[in-house]
């Protein structure tokens, strides 16, 4: 585990407030980050040093589980048991990207999944990482059922935004760039596709898997151009991008 660091030099970059830090690598074959850390606020500096892009997933293995039954369970192609719990993550970020997510992770036993297949054990300790004083974001975004709802503009730079789920089921908050040529509706029609292939849009990351009354905190290197935000939870209505929740801006 990579020792406590400054939050704002390691992470949020505003005022000093030290927090447990711990670097993720993703490459296409491999997910590297260490076997445990403590319970509480923990920032994470995500690389992708890959050749496509890799999102970043937390699922808590309820006790009297094991990641070994876990495993049994991933290759059995059978629904999702009621002993795994999704526990936020990191939305598909593209090759030589770094990015920042810091959440709250109770201790237990987790199942840290890139691209859904590659899986590694992370026990989160009951000893709690230093108490954090985060510092004030640049954006406060809320989710809803079903939009976004920002505080303000979203400036050029590495915007630090917290994200807050005011909504009464799971979002995400997906940020994608449009470049020339690739628009909203091929983008979303890629991800009700399966997401399979090159995606349309180029992947900043973003937030997975926000439960009701969650919070988390994101930055990401946000060059000019045009972006969406989009959530891709499904639902018996449909995704939740069809349903309303998208979100347009401009970065100058």
């Amino acid at each position: 585990m990579i020792a406590a660091a400054a939050l704002v030099a390691s992470m949020l970059a505003r005022q000093a407030a030290a927090v447990a830090s711990t670097k993720i690598e993703l490459t296409d074959e491999a997910l590297t980050m260490p076997a445990q850390i403590p319970a509480g606020m923990v920032a994470f500096a995500v690389t992708n040093t890959g050749s496509v892009a890799h999102d970043l997933r937390f699922v808590r293995i309820s006790a009297g589980h094991t990641f070994d039954q876990f495993k049994v369970w991933k290759e059995s192609g059978k629904a999702i048991p009621d002993w795994l719990v999704s526990s936020g993550g990191v939305g598909a970020i593209g090759p030589s990207m770094t990015v920042d997510y810091a959440a709250s992770l109770p201790s237990g036993s987790y199942a840290v999944l890139a691209d859904n297949r590659m899986a590694q054990a992370l026990t989160v300790t009951t000893a709690k990482a230093a108490a954090v004083n985060l510092p004030e974001a640049d954006v406060t975004i809320r989710l809803h059922d079903h939009g976004f709802q920002l505080t303000a503009p979203v400036p050029p730079g590495r915007p630090l935004f917290r994200v807050q789920n005011a909504g009464s089921e799971p979002h995400q908050m997906l940020i994608i760039r449009l470049p020339e040529g690739a628009n909203e509706f091929r983008q979303r029609a890629w991800i009700s596709a399966g997401s399979r292939g090159e995606s349309p849009g180029e992947q900043y990351g973003g937030i997975l898997e926000l439960a009701p009354d969650g919070e988390a905190w994101f930055r990401a290197p946000l060059k000019p151009g045009r972006y969406i935000l989009i959530c891709g939870e499904q639902e018996q209505e449909g995704r939740h991008f069809d349903l309303g929740m998208v979100y347009r801006f401009e970065v100058e």
